[in-house]
């Protein structure tokens, strides 16, 4: 079980509990009987023995969850306020009502527009400055909407209201009854919910010297012109200073800028996000939306992309590994994703992209495109984290980022055929125009053959060709969490994770110095001696997050097997070793095309610098997955066949009392919750016809 990061204690205990909890309010009943305590962050959940889901293993997906959503909120606004800044700029420093009022009286926009970038303002010495309210206009980004579609226990959203600033309303969704009641219980105790938080005072606009009210502006951003001991009150909370990496906190365990609240809804997933696809209005499109279901997201990822708005982020998990980088179901895979996974040791990247390859087509029959900032393949899931934007022009480079991959079942080599290609032509003018054409191909010269060992090639996809990180947004996260350092249990991990993140090439694929060798019979060689052969080649590298000891480079895989054949000449083969007709007597044979130089190179290092971890070892036996939530198994009579049902309702219960007439009870009977209650009513049954009978 996770522990609290935080030593504060709650001057108010539970009642029957055995200690205090800290950053809760006290139920009136206490703990409820049958349920257990479970603590991340300033979070501490009731879990019930069956009916909701909570792994702790995803620790580290949620605190990278938050991490990276604090990161992207802070990347918003700076978006938010430039554009503000542009059009402020362009109707010379005033709102557009007041630039049309100026119009419309004769007077020029141009004297009230601001000085030009770099130029100082200079006041005349004998001005003095007049007292009053301030006029100047701020810039105040708007708040988010966060909306988990399946959020079981609650843990995931509370941690996003008490975590994130400037969130409004997180929007926690659930199917089952039995996960909803644990939410309401958990989001109360943890004083998220609606009525959690007193009820904010409407604004007033400031009064001018004639008595009436000064004009307010609603742009990009929410343009208000505050008193100043309110703008000082929020300065102060949103610049709240980090002590020994940890924030300070209010009573109920918020950091500096939180006043999230948690909204419960029962109901289906898709149904529910479908419901916010209005881009105005009460039902408009939130901000961000986290999928993480117990196995494939798929049946979701329709109804989760018409739900973001523009700009918004999408969280998405995947749990079924076994689909997306297993040697098998490749149908299933195909229906689930559109796209066929891929053999070889670089599969559990090529998860990653056929993941993405599904969000970008379904994007684009909607007019819109995705934009990967951080995709990770983590233990026996991937997460990824990509935003969604309208845009036509942007859809149209879509088949020139999608296409199919050959793979080699013996070296491995990839050959990736895009569908398509675009073409850049400069006009007369000078501008630059671009059309989109189809690709040649296929790109297998050799037919069914691999032009490396002439082994089979197996084809895969379609996938995602295109960047699968964002380096400038993992460096944003990394920076964050470096200075909130305590507010994170798993940091070592996230920051190995997001260093790999920021350092890994685009180019799709990689190898392994142990896979390469084998290939060629061979002894694995020194990685800095095959790093340094490919910097001297005038090649990149980098690390892959996916595996350790991969290595990502831009160089062909030719270039990497003439290494080996270089080494081979110091450290000679044993060909009599090997088959007749095998692959491997090929790919020796091979003449060289390349120069190898092994001098040691000054970036051919690729350790770790700090205390960051890159490849987490199992820290527990039978790490994975946790079943699913259990279900609740109803008794009745014997000779009723039984039936297994997520949640008991009323409408169940009376459907079932219609049933018990036809097993010898009456009508108004109460259901029978267990054996003992069906013999008990059985044995009053046949007491109440004796006496009965007695009477007659």
């Amino acid at each position: 079980m996770s522990t609290s990061t935080s030593t504060s204690t709650n001057p108010n205990p539970i009642p029957g509990s055995p200690s205090e909890i800290p950053y809760t309010i006290p139920l009136p009943e206490g703990i409820p009987k049958g349920h257990t305590t479970h603590t991340e962050s300033t979070t501490t959940i009731f879990l019930p023995k069956a009916g909701a889901f909570l792994n702790p293993v995803q620790h580290y997906n949620r605190d990278m969850s938050v991490a990276v959503i604090r990161a992207w909120n802070e990347l918003r606004k700076e978006e938010l306020e430039a554009k503000f800044r542009k059009k402020l700029a362009k109707n010379g420093g005033v709102s557009k009502k007041q630039a049309k009022k100026l119009r419309q009286d004769g007077t020029p926009v141009d004297e009230q527009s601001s000085l030009p970038d770099g130029a100082e303002e200079v006041q005349v010495k004998d001005e003095q400055p007049v007292a009053g309210p301030s006029t100047e206009r701020k810039f105040r980004a708007p708040s988010i909407n966060i909306l988990e579609a399946l959020a079981a226990t609650g843990l995931r959203s509370i941690r996003y209201a008490k975590e994130i600033p400037n969130v409004k309303y997180v929007l926690a969704n659930d199917l089952s009854p039995s996960a909803c009641e644990a939410m309401r219980r958990n989001v109360t105790f943890n004083g998220v919910g609606e009525s959690s938080l007193p009820p904010r005072k409407p604004w007033q606009p400031p009064v001018k010297e004639d008595g009436t009210s000064a004009t307010v502006e609603n742009g990009e951003g929410e343009v208000k012109e505050e008193s100043t001991s309110t703008d000082v009150k929020r300065e102060l909370e949103e610049t709240a200073e980090v002590k020994d990496g940890l924030e300070p906190k209010d009573k109920v365990g918020r950091r500096p800028g939180c006043r999230g609240r948690v909204k419960i809804n029962e109901g289906d997933a898709c149904a529910f996000m479908y419901s916010h696809r209005s881009p105005v209005g009460p039902t408009s499109r939130v901000d961000v939306v986290d999928l993480d279901p117990y196995g494939t997201a798929a049946p979701f990822i329709d109804a989760a992309i018409g739900s973001i708005s523009d700009g918004g982020l999408l969280a998405i998990t995947c749990t079924d590994l076994a689909v997306l980088a297993g040697q098998q179901y490749p149908e299933k895979c195909y229906s689930n994703y559109g796209g066929v996974n891929v053999h070889a040791e670089y599969t559990h990247e090529a998860a990653l992209r056929l993941v993405l390859h599904s969000l970008a087509t379904c994007a684009a029959r909607y007019g819109r495109y995705i934009t990967p900032l951080l995709s990770f393949s983590i233990d026996f899931y991937v997460r990824l984290f990509v935003r969604i934007n309208t845009g036509p022009e942007q859809v149209k480079r879509l088949s020139s980022n999608t296409g199919v991959v050959y793979t080699c079942n013996f070296c491995e080599t990839s050959v990736i055929q895009p569908f398509g290609r675009i073409v850049e032509r400069e006009t007369a003018k000078g501008v630059v125009r671009e059309s989109f054409k189809t690709h040649a191909g296929p790109t297998a010269k050799n037919g069914s053959n691999c032009e490396e060992c002439g082994g089979t090639m197996h084809l895969g996809g379609p996938l995602w060709l295109g960047p699968i990180q964002d380096p400038e947004f993992a460096k944003r996260v990394m920076k964050d969490i470096s200075t909130q350092e305590k507010e994170y249990k798993t940091f070592p991990r996230m920051l190995g994770m997001l260093s790999l993140a920021a350092q890994e090439l685009p180019d799709p694929f990689f190898f392994t110095a142990n896979r390469v060798a084998k290939c060629l019979h061979m002894s694995s060689m020194p990685l800095n001696k095959i790093l340094s052969a490919l910097l001297n080649g005038g090649y990149k590298i980098s690390r892959s997050h996916a595996q350790a000891g991969a290595v990502k480079t831009d160089a062909p895989r030719s270039f990497i097997f003439d290494i080996m054949r270089e080494e081979a000449k110091t450290t000679p083969i044993r060909i009599d070793k090997i088959a007749e007709g095998s692959p491997a007597r090929k790919l020796i044979s091979k003449p060289m095309t390349h120069t190898i130089d092994f001098t040691p190179h000054p970036d051919a290092s690729l350790e770790r610098t700090g205390k960051e971890t890159f490849y987490q070892i199992n820290p527990l036996p039978n790490w994975g997955p946790a079943p699913r939530a259990k279900s609740i198994q109803v008794a009745v009579p014997p000779t009723t066949e039984k039936r297994k049902v997520d949640e008991v309702d009323e409408v169940k219960v009376d459907s079932k009392r219609s049933k018990i007439e036809d097993n010898g009870f009456e009508n108004d009977a109460i259901l029978p919750q267990t054996q003992e209650d069906v013999i008990a009513l059985k044995v009053e049954k046949e007491m109440n016809e004796e006496e009965m009978m007695n009477l007659q």
